[in-house]
């Protein structure tokens, strides 16, 4: 039943569990087979009796001698879409977790049942750019994601449940109609017989043999983002453009949160005549297009830094260091009584008096193209009168343009 092919016994793995009887069966399995498990449950106080779920899992947990990891979230009604954000939250709990305890990947229930409703779904949307289903194995916001139950039905792991004594709690709302993938369970599929069922399947399957043959076409860009960070848009086929930017964000966020207007929006995006261009993206991530390159990145408020060297001091941090070598354009040779130095981020009217005259710190970025993300952590150097000295690689201020500098600061 479990697809023991998937996971190794040296390895600990954040095991999702709901206290469903999908997720119990898992757990079940895990346990018997002798892998190192934590078990991460999440309680949304969706419905009023969660706190059953709670202590179905703990129970288990607390028998077995396994390690429980619990999280509780507020739920506030009508604010957004409550799968999206639980979903979220569910994510962000996982990865948390992975690097608490150093894991490998996370563990999840899902069954060949929720294949077929991810399958209806996406081909109800028209979705035919990217793999329709559910993959056993993939990634998701850089964690390595599991799913060991495939290939079974939720009946036979109920059965499981019931034949191994094995407790768990039906969520009620999963028999009702309010969600999207609960009335496509309840009110269509349920009315399929099983040679339906297998059409359905086999449709995806057809789909999935041809855009295997567009995400190995895209292989290339792939390998050429992951080693860059980003990528030159005017690489990418048109034909696989839509195949590439779901690959990229499939890595980031859940495949449930890709769906064609989002594909579309970032398009539009791209074809903009602005060269910078920030669009916020689900569970905290940002698309960014820079001139011609485009990337996804993890959205980080970035705060502001100001340090203070004094002569002969030594100094490292996350925005820069302080060298006694590097390139011309990065250090200058400075005077005793400029210390002690600032150093610091952009400040709005900052500008340096350069050989070519007095200018904007903030027009030098744009003219070197310097995009706008890194603006905000570029180092600015000062000497003790606020006067900027160096805008590394950038710009130096009359009176040190030395072809021997001894004083760098490296980015």
């Amino acid at each position: 039943m479990l697809n023991k092919t998937l996971l190794h016994h040296d390895r600990t793995y954040i095991v999702g569990v709901s206290g469903g009887c999908d997720s119990m069966a898992l757990l079940d399995c895990l346990r018997k087979e002798g892998f190192h498990c934590i078990v991460a449950h999440v309680n949304y106080n969706l419905r009023n009796d969660t706190e059953i779920d709670y202590q179905v899992v703990h129970d288990y947990c607390q028998k077995y001698g396994i390690k429980f990891a619990y999280k509780e979230v507020e739920h506030h009604e009508g604010k957004g879409n409550f799968q999206s954000q639980a979903r979220e939250v569910r994510y962000l709990f996982y990865k948390d977790l992975l690097r608490q305890y150093k894991a490998d990947a996370v563990v999840l229930g899902h069954h060949h049942d929720d294949v077929l409703e991810n399958i209806y779904m996406s081909l109800n949307r028209g979705s035919q750019s990217h793999f329709i289903g559910i993959k056993e194995v993939s990634q998701v916001m850089g964690m390595k994601i599991i799913r060991p139950f495939l290939s079974c039905h939720k009946k036979d792991l109920r059965r499981y449940c019931e034949e191994e004594g094995i407790v768990f709690h039906d969520d009620y709302t999963n028999f009702g109609v309010d969600f999207e993938r609960d009335r496509v369970r309840n009110t269509i599929l349920n009315t399929y017989s099983e040679e339906e069922k297998e059409a359905l399947y086999q449709r995806a399957q057809d789909i999935n043999c041809k855009q295997k043959e567009k995400e190995e076409a895209i292989q290339g860009y792939l390998d050429l983002y992951h080693k860059q960070g980003k990528i030159d848009f005017h690489l990418v086929e048109d034909h696989l453009m839509d195949t590439f930017l779901y690959a990229l964000l499939e890595e980031c966020i859940p495949s449930t949160m890709i769906g064609r207007s989002l594909i579309e929006e970032i398009k539009k995006q791209i074809k903009s005549e602005k060269p910078n261009i920030q669009m916020n993206l689900p569970i905290h991530f940002l698309f960014i297009k820079e001139y011609n390159n485009i990337t996804i990145q993890l959205h980080s408020a970035v705060e502001e830094y100001s340090y203070q060297i004094n002569q002969g001091e030594t100094f490292e941090c996350e925005y820069f260091s302080i060298k006694s070598e590097g390139s011309l354009n990065s250090g200058i040779p400075v005077k005793e009584e400029d210390f002690p130095l600032t150093i610091r981020n952009m400040k709005p009217g900052d500008r340096i008096v350069t050989a070519g005259g007095t200018k904007k710190v903030s027009r030098l970025f744009i003219d070197a193209k310097i995009p706008k993300n890194q603006r905000r952590i570029w180092p600015v150097v000062l000497n003790c009168k606020g006067e900027v000295l160096l805008v590394p690689e950038i710009a130096k201020r009359k009176g040190y343009l030395s072809i021997n500098p001894y004083f760098f600061v490296i980015k």
